[in-house]
């Protein structure tokens, strides 16, 4: 089973990215799996067993609600088929580092490449076809006509997610509130 840790993105925030994403279908080269979310853990190290699910809960209790600023239109330099909000959060940052380095304490897991090099915050849109690609400009002024771009929001609690490979599709497994002290 695959898992994931995941921040919700506000209910306004997220209405708008899913009519974006039906809106522009045609500059999607598949349809997205996931609500708008903004991914703060990858699978490894992550289960339902109750051993990882009370080591998130003591992460998140220890965690205080934070602000996540969501900035304009990028794609990920290399392919660049990833269209997505930037994030500006300090709080994500400590989070996620805290989520990485006591899961793989904890379970021994083998993180990804990505957890070690540097996870870049972002709230995914769209992954581009090639035609969507080269009418970029087109795309980025899409983006900030319809999607709350400079904008923010708190994050309150972290969700686990299994990806139901029937469905295609991310679901929720378990969600944990952050309930640090502020």
């Amino acid at each position: 089973m695959e898992y994931a840790l995941v921040l919700p993105v506000a209910e306004s925030h997220s209405e708008r990215i899913k009519a974006f994403r039906a809106q522009y279908a045609g500059w999607a080269s598949r349809p997205m799996r996931s609500w708008p979310h903004l991914s703060i853990k990858g699978g490894a190290g992550l289960s339902a067993e109750p051993g990882c699910l009370d080591l998130i809960r003591e992460i998140a209790a220890a965690t205080s609600p934070f602000e996540v600023r969501l900035g304009g239109p990028a794609v990920f330099p290399g392919d660049g088929r990833v269209l997505h909000l930037q994030v500006e959060s300090p709080g994500w940052g400590r989070l996620h580092r805290t989520l990485v380095d006591t899961v793989a304490r904890h379970t021994g897991a083998q993180l990804h490449p990505l957890e070690v090099a540097g996870w870049i915050p972002h709230v995914t849109l769209l992954r581009l076809t090639a035609q969507a690609l080269e009418r970029r400009d087109e795309v980025y002024a899409a983006v900030r006509r319809a999607v709350p771009t400079d904008s923010s929001f708190v994050v309150e609690t972290v969700r686990m997610e299994r990806f139901d490979s029937v469905a295609n599709w991310w679901k929720q497994f378990h969600e944990f509130d952050l309930t640090g002290a502020t």
